[in-house]
């Protein structure tokens, strides 16, 4: 097989760089179309009239099954493009899974719970904007490490938050030992990965020059943070800083390997 000239490895590089360029303007111009749509959602369900607000409640509602058909027919249409080779009609499939997950997850959180789940929604958004531009923008390692923080920042701010709620304590304390148990699985995760090049099932999902030194340590914090903060839920503002710091450290490494 003859090697390839450095004008072609030039061109592919270029291609796929724009390719990445694409799909991080279109994952901003999504995240931007839901913060509008939420707007919307807004000054109709939660400052509006009483009847704007139930007419809004049954968009919310029927918003949330035709987005959870969308995801579900997307999903299969996916995976069946991707079996037959058909790398575009998959990527498309993807893209329109995820705009019905969207819908299927706002929608019931938001006619769910009410009105907090319009500010929880609205917090949510750029969040995953974020790490959607972080996954194409950035390797795969930094995206699952940001992902267990961010992921861990939202536990530790739960714990503190409803600390003193008697509703809520039981099931928050459920969820943050939830996140604990997800943050060893992705631990021996990826230590399986490490033993077999960074594949899993023979499918690559970490890089031959993974940093996982850097993926350990991140869950090792995760994993303290949120422990500390289901322990003792008063000193969760610090741990917030404390994870803040970390994820800053985290962004300022994986940048500086890009360069």
């Amino acid at each position: 097989m003859a090697k390839k000239s450095i004008s072609q490895k030039r061109t592919e590089r270029q291609q796929q760089e724009n390719q990445a360029l694409n799909r991080v303007f279109l994952v901003f111009l999504l995240g931007l179309a839901a913060e509008c749509y939420l707007f919307f959602v807004y000054r109709g369900y939660v400052v509006g009239t009483v009847s704007a607000m139930l007419a809004w409640r049954n968009v919310l509602r029927y918003g949330a099954v035709i987005g959870l058909v969308l995801l579900i027919a997307g999903a299969a249409l996916a995976v069946m493009s991707y079996k037959k080779g058909d790398r575009k009609k998959g990527a498309i499939s993807c893209w329109a899974a995820g705009v019905g997950a969207f819908f299927a997850v706002s929608g019931w959180i938001m006619s769910t719970f009410y009105p907090a789940g319009v500010t929880v929604m609205c917090v949510l958004v750029p969040v995953v904007t974020v790490l959607g531009l972080v996954l194409f923008l950035y390797q795969r390692e930094c995206f699952l490490t940001t992902l267990a923080m961010c992921g861990s920042f939202l536990a530790v701010w739960v714990c503190g938050d409803g600390a003193n709620s008697l509703a809520w304590r039981i099931p928050i304390m459920i969820g943050a030992i939830l996140g604990l148990v997800i943050l060893a699985a992705l631990a021996l995760l990826v230590r399986k990965a490490q033993q077999d090049e960074g594949k899993l099932m023979g499918l690559r999902v970490l890089p031959v020059d993974c940093a996982y030194k850097v993926v350990y340590a991140g869950l090792a914090v995760c994993f303290v943070c949120v422990l500390a903060a289901l322990v003792y839920a008063p000193a969760a503002y610090y741990i917030l800083w404390a994870l803040g710091i970390a994820v800053f450290v985290e962004m300022v490494y994986f940048t500086t390997k890009m360069m």
